[in-house]
């Protein structure tokens, strides 16, 4: 997992530790590892896939239970495990097209919920580093600077007649550049945490629009965004699979 030293740390040992005492962390690592396994070894790939999508499916049932039940004592492990649910997701797409991207989308989404009600809990205990922004990040890569020009551009003022999609993708185009800038401000990698934060933080309205996809608009802001999914996929393997996405826009 990605971060400083300290956050890998933290992925590497204390996560696993806290895995043992709930199941569904348990199978969001194992997923995770699966799918993992499945990128290094092409020729047993489909082998460990279906274990990467059971335990997902497994982690899954379990999280939606914990999550009606968020406290100081799961909110750590209920973070790690709809984090990892993100990775995977990505990760074990069933094919890699913008059907199945929005799918993702919706898949995710429900992660803005546990995000919302455990990081300021979050702060306070052994997971910290991993939501806190980090104290010197390194200077931008100029493509990424570039890149939030283009978004800024994208977010243009709505009036009274402006449509429910133009308002859609006004919020959408705000939240792709309000979470780009943030990740850039905090974050080691910021193209992997921006390209994590806008799935789900997008309003339900926006991916219905995105399900058509006619309006130009919401393309121009998901094509912007599978630029940015494919810049992340240069240094994550769990993305690779997404390169050359944007082409289909």
């Amino acid at each position: 997992m990605p971060g400083t030293e300290h956050v890998k740390q933290i992925w590497g040992f204390a996560v696993p530790q806290e895995a043992f005492k709930y199941p569904f962390l348990l199978h969001s690592i194992l997923a995770f590892s699966a799918n993992h396994l499945a990128y290094i070894n092409p020729s047993k790939a489909a082998h460990f896939r279906i274990a990467a999508s059971a335990h997902q499916s497994a982690a899954l049932t379990s999280l939606n239970h914990a999550v009606a039940n968020i406290g100081h004592l799961n909110c750590h492990a209920i973070f790690a495990a709809a984090s990892m649910t993100v990775i995977n997701a990505f990760a074990d797409a069933r094919a890699y097209n913008l059907d199945v991207l929005v799918e993702t989308f919706q898949l995710v989404r429900g992660m803005d919920y546990v995000l919302n009600n455990v990081t300021d809990m979050l702060k306070k205990g052994p997971f910290a580093a991993i939501v806190l922004p980090v104290e010197e990040t390194p200077k931008p890569p100029s493509l990424l600077s570039a890149f939030l020009v283009e978004i800024q551009a994208l977010s243009r003022p709505t009036t009274a007649e402006s449509s429910p999609d133009d308002l859609a993708a006004a919020r959408a185009a705000e939240v792709l550049r309000n979470g780009l800038q943030y990740a850039m401000n905090s974050s080691t990698h910021p193209a992997l945490r921006a390209a994590m934060i806008w799935p789900i933080s997008v309003t339900p309205e926006f991916i219905e629009a995105l399900k058509s996809r006619t309006h130009p608009g919401v393309r121009a802001i998901l094509k912007h965004y599978c630029k940015l999914l494919e810049y992340a996929s240069l240094d994550f393997w769990f993305f690779t699979g997404w390169r050359g996405i944007s082409q289909h826009l």
